[in-house]
């Protein structure tokens, strides 16, 4: 029967995460030979080679990429274990695994996490971003505890509306449109216009915004980092709609200048979530979470009367 132990999981995701066995060690505070040695031991037990050596080179072989996600839920599962413990035992200790959509994480998670800090210190929070279908897959694996992404709707997990994301069309302090400051789609649609890749649900969201009312916009790029598209806006390569969020400091700052739409039939705008996997259970600090996070936002928080490990049945 195989016997496969934690520390060897760990030199694994270590190694298949930087890609390097001294950058793994560096990370597990060990020696390269000490990694080396469970990483071959843990081969032998599998009877597979998880990775490909090549001079400097490491990469995942086909049975690594296989056991990754496994193993990768093996420790969180143990995780989760010991924090629900160290819960019972202390009461202010444990970790959160969230997964949020990048402009969240980028613009909102910051002054929520800033507040839970106040109360929890000894909190350990890990953040991962992604788009929503990916940041929901995650949850679903068992690879986070909480996702924060577009409201979505799924039979397995249990959603809450947090806030409406607003839109804003946003242009170069220099463009024709900021003297202005309002305008119609139809001629909106006429600018260069700068769009978030084709994954991303503000992609979708924005388009049909113009289809409904006849227009197809000129797009001229496609990008995957609302940084990224507020420094082309601001360069003069297009125009672009963002959530108000992101481009507030700007804005206020003279570095992009807002316009309003003036017929576009319904607000454009984005409904934001908090989503968990139904009928799991919730641990203290991840409750005490979601607790801060729905008052934030003054919305009732029907998790909190999920039962938490350690809570009599």
């Amino acid at each position: 029967m195989q016997t496969v132990e934690l520390a060897q999981l760990e030199a694994f995701l270590q190694v298949a995460h930087h890609r390097s066995f001294s950058r793994a060690a560096e990370a597990l505070f060990l020696t390269q030979p000490s990694v080396t040695a469970r990483i071959q031991s843990l081969e032998r037990e599998l009877g597979e080679r998880l990775f490909e050596r090549t001079g400097r080179s490491v990469t995942l072989t086909d049975a690594g990429r296989a056991f990754m996600p496994h193993a990768q839920r093996a420790l969180t599962a143990v995780q989760e274990g010991t924090d629900a413990i160290e819960a019972v035992r202390h009461g202010d200790v444990g970790s959160i695994r969230i997964g949020a959509s990048s402009s969240i994480a980028t613009y909102i998670l910051p002054e929520v996490f800033a507040h839970f800090r106040e109360t929890r210190p000894r909190v350990h929070i890990h953040l991962s971003t992604g788009n929503t279908e990916e940041v929901i897959e995650r949850l679903l694996a068992s690879e986070i505890h909480v996702a924060i992404t577009r409201l979505i709707q799924h039979p397995e997990v249990e959603s809450l509306h947090l806030y409406n994301d607003d839109l804003a069309l946003v242009v170069s302090p220099k463009h024709h449109f900021a003297a202005k400051g309002r305008v119609t789609v139809a001629e909106a649609g006429r600018e260069p216009f700068l769009f978030f890749e084709r994954s991303s649900s503000y992609h979708g969201l924005i388009y049909s915004m113009f289809l409904r009312v006849g227009v197809v916009p000129e797009s001229v790029m496609e990008l995957d980092s609302m940084e990224a598209t507020k420094h082309m806006v601001q360069a003069g390569l297009g125009i672009a709609i963002l959530p108000v969020a992101s481009v507030d400091r700007e804005i206020q700052a003279g570095q992009l200048a807002r316009v309003d739409i003036r017929d576009m039939e319904q607000p454009a705008q984005r409904e934001v979530g908090v989503h968990v996997v139904r009928n799991r259970a919730i641990t203290p600090v991840l409750r005490d979470f979601l607790k801060l996070l729905t008052s934030e936002y003054g919305i009732t928080n029907t998790f909190d009367g999920r039962r938490a490990p350690g809570d009599p049945e």
